[in-house]
């Protein structure tokens, strides 16, 4: 498993016509791999804008090749190159009880019965407000392996942040893709590595392909 980094320039025509779609922004990213065979290889990504700066991440079980992202998006006269590290080792080392804050940018969303149609999956849609997006994921983080801290001894507030909520849209062999991304932050307690390490590995939640279900985690 590797875990990537790669500055884009927002300043580039280019960069910003991938920016606002994520069928291109997957586009450009699954031709960073040759060996890609549709849907053998699971492929996360996210956009995270650091300070001034705006990188794709992106965790993949090959390392990529994002000369042709330099080419296009970044700054290919400075000879621009990338951040790639082997995350194996990093998440063998992830244990119970540790604490860590994490970023993750995922799709949250709830399942809604229709009266007509009973026994068929309802109709999926998208958490509107910040509340319940943030619940979203506190209802969950047990099934993936984890808790949100409190953000204080003293008040029991979950320690658990929105950094960014925005409608993604796109076109799809000829119809319209529309879905919310929300990026949260926070600090988690390990409660199961094993299922904790799975969930990073398979991603959280929908959109999978589209910039959501890949959560990060650093040291306090």
């Amino acid at each position: 498993m590797y875990l990537s980094r790669l500055e884009l320039n927002v300043r580039r025509h280019e960069t910003m016509r991938l920016m606002v779609s994520p069928q291109v922004m997957h586009s450009a990213i699954m031709a960073s791999f040759p060996s890609f065979e549709g849907g053998t290889d699971r492929v996360l990504w996210r956009v995270d804008n650091l300070g001034p700066s705006t990188y794709v991440i992106v965790q993949s079980e090959k390392s990529p090749d994002f000369q042709h992202m330099v080419d296009q998006f970044g700054w290919p006269a400075s000879g621009q190159r990338w951040d790639t590290l082997n995350y194996d080792q990093f998440l063998d080392n992830i244990n119970n009880s540790q604490i860590w804050r994490f970023r993750l940018a995922a799709n949250p969303v709830h399942s809604v019965g229709i009266p007509s149609q009973k026994g068929r999956r309802g109709k999926v849609l998208a958490h509107v407000t910040a509340d319940q997006q943030k619940k979203w994921l506190l209802d969950r983080a047990s099934k993936f392996g984890f808790s949100i801290m409190d953000a204080t001894s003293d008040v029991r507030e979950p320690a658990l942040e929105i950094k960014q909520r925005e409608t993604k849209q796109f076109s799809r062999e000829d119809r319209r893709v529309t879905f919310s991304a929300v990026t949260f932050e926070g600090i988690l307690k390990v409660e199961d590595a094993d299922l904790m390490v799975d969930s990073m590995k398979r991603g959280i939640g929908r959109a999978k392909g589209y910039g959501c279900g890949l959560l990060t985690v650093a040291r306090m």
